[in-house]
């Protein structure tokens, strides 16, 4: 990179991709980079739609911005989440935990949920998986604990991520730009000057010409830098309403959520608050004015889908001015976070991108059909394999992977995987058999345990899950207990 003829980079828009990708940028380039984050004036409101859950990936990716888990647990009411319990989901009332969890243990080289289908007619009782998984017993007991280190504990299989707001997460990124050496300039854009199809200037409202190598547009989708946005896959228009009150106490480790895929409501605990976010598709105006008199408010309107190449000559497009997902799963921020790590690893080091933006438009297709195509399995089977009219190609190939995803699972037990999905086998299964997609046989290879032995060694699973589970204290007074112990450990540090 001290080679590159890229010295200028701009980014606009300071919402949560933007604050993102700019902390990103400085801490991952060389000094000799210039950077400009332009703050549009605009609200952040629709960021609400990166979601209130993360991914495991989260804490590594903050740690690679410089925020550390004590930043972020004392300075926002981020909390500690082990996933989502969906509750009374569709017309079949589904529920099951959707949990973050290291992979379930291979017996005798046969998947786990192969002995557990193994089982089911003769000892019903042994069968469901949840109390397998010991993020899911945690999860079920409102308690949490950081994971073990003892390779013979249950806690060693916990995963986590966060419940967080992405207002909280972006003043905590941006009062560490405060601190860098970055350049901060205030006004919306009002014209953009181009040459072969490429960006040379912007012009602001404050008179400004912001000239760069390399423009990043993070705006909102409204404010694009570029071309607006085609939409592939999903196109739905989502509102969403939200309601955050007082609560002083942290109730459950899951988010839970309740309702169907085209209109739900997740019940958030944060440190001392209780977010409720509800989630509708908006078919027509009549729709949209019978949802705001029923919850008193306009809320937030946005569609989704995302671009095909959101790279294009010498602009990226990152965060909603390229995808729009449903914050039904932990997606919209897990890829949020994937395009950053993309967008840094590709990074042009001449005017000459066509390889770069080739292999970027590629993975981040590759991407968010992969989340396009796990949100979509939250429908009803028959629903997905029955659907058969496409709004465009890529919501085709979407459904052609559910399809072939779903047949495998509840013909065979396979899990099938394709190439760098973002979900793993463990999100899969949990999914597939929460939405009571039971396989029709089970892998033969699974007889090969003697019937006692297995029933033996199932119940000690689930006996030594449920005595930790036991022990683990409510999140609420670990957290709480947490934070005094950071705080006094910073205090000894401050005082040397």
């Amino acid at each position: 990179m001290n080679n590159s003829n890229i010295k200028n980079i701009i980014i606009c828009g300071n919402g949560l991709a933007g604050v993102i990708t700019t902390a990103a940028l400085a801490k991952a380039l060389p000094k000799e980079t210039k950077l400009t984050l332009i703050d549009t004036l605009c609200t952040h409101e629709k960021d609400i739609f990166y979601g209130n859950v993360t991914s495991t990936s989260t804490y590594a990716f903050l740690l690679s911005l410089g925020i550390t888990e004590i930043e972020l647990l004392t300075q926002s009411n981020t909390s500690f989440s082990l996933g989502t319990h969906y509750l009374d989901w569709g017309e079949e009332k589904n529920s099951w935990y959707q949990c973050h969890h290291q992979p379930l243990p291979l017996i005798q080289g046969v998947m786990f949920h192969h002995y557990l289908n193994r089982i089911t007619a003769k000892f019903p009782e042994q069968s469901a998986i949840g109390p397998y998984i010991m993020s899911v017993c945690a999860a079920n007991k409102g308690v949490f604990a950081h994971p073990s280190k003892d390779p013979k504990s249950p806690l060693k299989n916990i995963e986590y991520g966060y419940h967080f707001h992405p207002a909280e997460l972006r003043k905590i990124i941006g009062r560490k730009l405060d601190n860098w050496d970055i350049n901060i300039e205030k006004g919306s854009i009002k014209s953009i000057e181009k040459s072969n199809g490429e960006i040379k200037s912007l012009t602001l409202s404050n008179g400004a010409n912001i000239s760069g190598d390399f423009f990043i547009d993070c705006t909102q989708g409204d404010l694009g830098i570029y071309d607006k946005r085609i939409n592939f896959g999903h196109n739905r228009t989502l509102k969403a309403v939200e309601n955050i009150s007082p609560h002083n106490e942290i109730i459950g480790s899951c988010r839970k959520v309740h309702g169907n895929i085209e209109k739900w409501k997740s019940h958030t605990f944060l440190q001392d608050k209780l977010q409720i976010l509800s989630i509708s598709e908006i078919s027509n105006k009549k729709d949209n004015d019978t949802e705001s008199r029923t919850h008193h408010s306009t809320g937030v309107t946005i569609t989704t889908g995302f671009s095909e190449n959101p790279w294009i000559n010498n602009c990226l497009r990152l965060g909603h001015s390229a995808a729009v997902l449903s914050p039904l799963t932990p997606a919209p921020i897990m890829l949020l976070q994937n395009d950053v790590k993309r967008m840094l690893e590709l990074i042009p080091i001449s005017h000459d991108m066509k390889i770069e933006a080739k292999e970027y438009n590629r993975r981040f297709t590759e991407d968010y059909i992969h989340a396009s195509t796990f949100e979509s399995a939250f429908q009803p089977a028959q629903t997905i394999i029955k659907k058969e009219s496409y709004e465009n190609k890529i919501e085709e190939l979407i459904y052609d992977k559910l399809k072939n995803k779903i047949m495998q699972f509840k013909s065979r037990g396979i899990v099938l995987q394709y190439d760098l999905e973002p979900f793993n086998n463990e999100d899969w299964i949990q999914i597939h058999l929460g939405m009571k997609r039971i396989p029709k046989r089970y892998d033969a290879l699974a007889d090969r345990l003697d019937e006692t032995q297995l029933i033996e060694t199932l119940k000690n699973i689930k006996k030594n899950n449920f005595i930790i589970s036991e022990k683990i204290p409510p999140l609420n007074k670990y957290i709480t207990g947490l934070i005094k112990y950071l705080r006094k450990q910073n205090d000894k540090v401050q005082s040397k």
